[in-house]
């Protein structure tokens, strides 16, 4: 970065050189070389790059966070007059929360669940003596009303647990903004939420910004968000700083083979619908050996022999902008590059390859009828007590669907719209009350477990968390052969299926005596493959098989399974909030709403003409990667209602932007269009 800049000064934090290292058994770990880069006032700054690269290790370097086995071998942090890396943990403690504030990944884990809202952020004032309880309670419920918690004077007595993940990710940046702080810092803040709420939190976080003349810092490798989000960006790969600029440039005119192959990684830059995604060949390098050149020559299809020596020079582009790489500038300046934004540099192999139609006259390996699944809220003895009647809660209602062999189906929904408890009463691990589930023609509803297990080997489930999913105390050899024990069958070599299983999902064969700690998100989700696919299964349920994984790596797991899919014909249901992968992976669309199917059709029909006013909320709610197509609004506002208080009308009339007095008191049937589409609204916005 060029000097002059640094010292500017609007610039409120300025990391200058810092290198970070990790000691490990394996060695240590460079984790951060030479990363600098100033923050400016009142500027919202992208942190950007695949998981590895390092962007929450800058961040917990900043607050002294690092874990005990990392240690800062150089550079500063100037905050103000101060040094944080050199400061006393008395100095650091004054400084965080007060002046630098957090907004974590998983508010429920940074959330103490024993407290209320109202003590943990009385907790967060203990440093202002000289305020009141009532004044600290004061702002607390104002600052509450301000992320837009309803009832913030109400609901500031609840526990964590009572707020979806939404509303409890606005009470972590309420509870972060409370101290009025300089810099804000966001780790991945929307990642475990859907469009609709990413979207709010993108719009609040904005706001906020602007009311309070905050400084924000947010790491996420969402290039939607980042693009809708943030007004500088930097692109971190490996540890180092490769690009950094104003959101337009970075967006509109990347200069590094790096950045430039991230953005065409992207489903949401992708307009027409292909079955495979490109990707970045191979892997972010060991760290724990030496390095030399270009960190990025490796995977780069542009690399030069020089690439692997020298080290590239930084070019800069105007006052904050810079990019390192040969093609560049120096001797080895290419002038044709970067190429124009329609010519891809990342190879796509048979990207373009339709997929081989199903014969017509497959009957569906699954189908599901009018099923039905409640939950219960409270004992009959309470309920008794209580004079309570209703003691259950339909979190499935009414739900039709059906699998092909070989064809992909999405269930697409808000959180607690009730697509995962769907997902496990098809494999039989939540009873239902009512409909069918049927599997290759036989009843599977509630069937017990001893009849049931056999059919567990054509049936496999991928769950949502990678790696709490995997035993921590197993080896990825013993994880991946487990399904064999646990049914049973003899007479098979582990050692050879292991190996065979590691090769089908491009599992080095090293990886084999790792343990579930060691493995990135990306290798822990080939694994989860791989068990899936041990006893070569016709049906694959796939719970957001791509939450928290880069665009690259997430393009690989996509890019497998339909390969998979091809040479096995197996029936996926993929249940997913991320949309713009959706559209390119699967055959059919059922749209999900509080337990209910609000549509069902063909992908491309659902998403060029939504019928239902849920789903165009939702196709319109997808974050764009291009700083120009920022949106004005959300397209949906509000929370999911409780299940505790369903509607009884339409479920969806209380956010709804169409809905009349009919929608408010009728429940809207399930109605089939004559393309094939169903759909439960009264009033279409596509007439059949």
């Amino acid at each position: 970065m060029p000097k002059d800049t640094t010292d500017a000064p609007e610039t409120l934090l300025d990391i200058r050189n810092l290198s970070v290292d990790f000691r490990t058994p394996r060695g240590r770990v460079k984790a951060l070389r030479d990363f600098s880069f100033p923050i400016r006032k009142n500027r919202i700054v992208g942190i950007v790059g695949e998981s590895g690269s390092g962007k929450s290790t800058v961040l917990w370097a900043l607050l002294g966070l690092l874990a005990k086995n990392a240690e800062v071998t150089d550079g500063e942090v100037r905050f103000g007059d101060r040094d944080l890396l050199h400061a006393s943990e008395a100095q650091l403690r004054a400084t965080r929360g007060e002046e630098i504030s957090v907004v974590f990944q998983d508010p429920m884990t940074s959330q103490i669940p024993v407290l209320t809202y109202g003590q943990q952020m009385l907790d967060i004032l203990y440093r202002r003596p000289d305020v009141s309880t009532a004044e600290k309670r004061r702002m607390a419920v104002e600052m509450l009303g301000k992320v837009g918690i309803p009832d913030p004077d109400k609901r500031i007595d609840q526990y964590p647990h009572h707020f979806s993940g939404g509303m409890r990710q606005r009470a972590g940046i309420a509870m972060a903004l409370l101290t009025g702080p300089q810099l804000l810092l966001a780790d991945e803040p929307t990642t475990a939420l859907d469009v609709t709420m990413e979207a709010q939190i993108i719009h609040l976080l904005q706001d906020l910004q602007k009311e309070l003349d905050a400084t924000v810092a947010v790491v996420s490798h969402n290039l939607g968000l980042i693009a809708e989000l943030c007004d500088d960006v930097i692109m971190m790969y490996a540890g180092e700083v490769i690009e950094a600029g104003d959101v337009r440039e970075i967006f509109h005119n990347a200069q590094h083979p790096y950045t430039r192959a991230l953005l065409e990684c992207d489903p949401a830059r992708i307009d027409d619908v292909s079955r495979k995604l490109p990707v970045i060949p191979g892997d972010i390098p060991d760290l724990t050996k030496a390095l030399s050149g270009c960190i990025f020559a490796p995977r780069c299809p542009r690399a030069l022999p020089a690439c692997q020596e020298k080290m590239p020079p930084d070019v800069t582009r105007g006052e904050m902008s810079l990019a390192r790489c040969h093609l560049l500038d120096g001797p080895h300046h290419d002038p044709s590059w970067p190429p124009p934004l329609d010519v891809m540099t990342v190879g796509q192999g048979d990207a373009g390859a339709a997929k081989p139609a199903r014969a017509i006259r497959d009957a569906p390996l699954l189908e599901v009828t009018d099923l039905n699944v409640q939950f219960q809220t409270v004992g009959p003895l309470r309920a008794r007590l209580n004079g309570i009647r209703q003691r259950h809660v339909d979190a499935v209602l009414d739900v039709s669907l059906s699998v092909a062999p070989g064809e992909t189906v999405g269930l697409v929904g808000e959180s607690g719209s009730g697509k995962t408890t769907l997902g496990r009463c098809v494999l039989n691990l939540v009873p239902s009350q009512a409909g069918s589930v049927r599997f290759e023609g036989t009843e599977t509803q509630n069937m017990p477990e001893r009849r049931f297990k056999p059919l567990r080997r054509d049936m496999a489930m991928m769950f949502q968390d990678p790696v709490g999913s995997l035993s921590p105390r197993k080896s990825v050899r013993a994880l991946i052969t487990e399904p064999f024990q646990i049914h049973g069958i003899a007479g098979v070599d582990l050692d050879k299926e292991a190996e065979r299983l590691a090769e089908m999902v491009r599992l080095p064969k090293a990886f084999l005596s790792r343990y579930p700690h060691e493995l990135s998100g990306g290798q822990a989700r080939r694994v989860g493959v791989a068990r899936a696919l041990a006893l070569n299964p016709k049906l694959i349920i796939a719970d957001e098989p791509t939450a928290g994984l880069d665009v690259s790596v997430q393009g690989e797991i996509l890019n497998l399974m339909a390969n998979l899919q091809a040479e096995h014909e197996l029936g996926y249901l993929i249940i997913t909030h991320n949309l713009p992968v959706v559209r390119h992976i699967a055959d059919r669309l059922a749209i999900m709403y509080l337990g209910r199917i609000v549509e069902e059709g063909r992908t491309d029909e659902v998403f060029a003409r939504p019928v239902h006013p849920y789903t165009q909320a939702l196709v319109q709610g997808v974050p764009q990667p291009d700083p120009d197509r920022r949106r004005v609004h959300v397209s949906i506002s509000g929370e999911v209602p409780s299940l505790l208080n369903r509607p009884k009308g339409c479920d969806f009339a209380g956010r709804c932007p169409f809905a009349q007095d009919r929608c408010r008191a009728e429940k809207p049937p399930h109605m089939t269009m004559p393309d094939g589409r169903r759909h439960a609204c009264h009033f279409p916005l596509v007439q059949s």
